[in-house]
């Protein structure tokens, strides 16, 4: 019998595979390189919403799975395709994707 668990791993590597935009490389804040080639998805102008209404930011949101990296640090580094992401905060961590709100460097 397939676990909840199991369930729940094989529908996040369908998202990643189905939606994935590249993959990327992970550097912590201090510039040490932790992990190679994470499958990565990327929404670029991320909209925020505040007290004067909703608009557009030049920042991106990068998901991955939890299982690739538990968590980027503020000041971390993605690093997909020559595209630097600098982590900024994590807006969401459901314990199987997280996503991270960061500033993009060309």
């Amino acid at each position: 019998m397939v676990s909840f668990a199991d369930q729940i791993e094989e529908v996040d590597s369908i998202l990643l595979d189905t939606f994935r935009d590249g993959c990327g490389d992970y550097q912590d804040a201090n510039g040490q390189l932790l992990i190679k080639g994470i499958p990565l998805i990327i929404d670029r102008n991320l909209e925020h919403s505040g007290p004067d209404g909703i608009f557009m930011t030049q920042a991106a949101g990068l998901t991955w799975r939890h299982a690739d990296l538990e968590c980027a640090e503020q000041g971390g580094l993605f690093v997909v395709e020559g595209i630097r992401f600098i982590v900024e905060d994590i807006i969401a961590d459901d314990g199987h994707m997280v996503t991270a709100v960061c500033q993009v460097q060309l």
